[in-house]
């Protein structure tokens, strides 16, 4: 194969770094697009590529008929997951997100403090009023905003966050890392990402019944 390299973010180190391609995989797996109003299947290819900052392996998913395959990385990142948020999320809260990203394998420390900080923008962009983080989560749970099965989770997140900001006690652990970001998303996606899924698949199908004259 012809050494192609492509620059792209490594959610495995943090790093924007060159990429190695080192194999295409044509498959047999179809999607669609709605293009003008119709329907219109494409054939999906996998380009795995290394990078080589950290050696790890990437996996890309696009469609066939990609321009050049020197541009492999502007196909969706399956493997690992890219991290980045959905568009419904709100700019204050994901740029924060993705400066956490970018650190979460080096400084599991400074990593907690960006994740509280983006558990604080959250609660402005939700017109919490409070002065503390604590009291805006609690704000936003009295209203129904994030469920009681993840108030525990918001507590952790909001604790580990004051773990991470101060050196006299224990560091956050590595193990801790996953754990956390996982807590994370999950509120953005109740928070943000399932109302905004939810509209949209209503509008569509909306949209689809109009063209079908139902």
């Amino acid at each position: 194969m012809e050494d192609i390299r492509s620059v792209g973010f490594c959610p495995h180190c943090g790093n924007k770094s060159p990429q190695k391609l080192i194999h295409i995989q044509s498959t047999n797996d179809t999607t669609w697009i709605i293009e003008n109003g119709e329907e219109i299947d494409l054939t999906v290819v996998y380009f795995v590529a290394s990078c080589e900052t950290c050696n790890h392996i990437l996996v890309y998913r696009a469609v066939e008929g990609l321009p050049d395959d020197k541009y492999f990385t502007s196909g969706n990142l399956v493997f690992p997951e890219s991290g980045e948020l959905h568009s419904s999320v709100p700019k204050t809260v994901s740029n924060i997100y993705s400066e956490a990203l970018r650190i979460k394998s080096l400084a599991p420390n400074a990593f907690a403090v960006q994740i509280r900080r983006a558990l604080e923008a959250l609660c402005e962009d939700r017109g919490a009023k409070n002065d503390t983080l604590q009291k805006m989560l609690n704000e936003l749970a009295s209203k129904g905003e994030i469920p009681s099965t993840l108030i525990e989770a918001t507590d952790l997140l909001r604790l580990l966050g004051n773990i991470g900001a101060h050196a006299s006690v224990d560091s956050v652990k590595p193990w801790q890392v996953r754990t956390l970001d996982e807590f994370f998303r999950a509120i953005v996606e109740y928070v943000y990402i399932a109302p905004s899924k939810i509209k949209e698949f209503r509008e569509g199908l909306k949209k689809f019944k109009s063209q079908a004259g139902t």
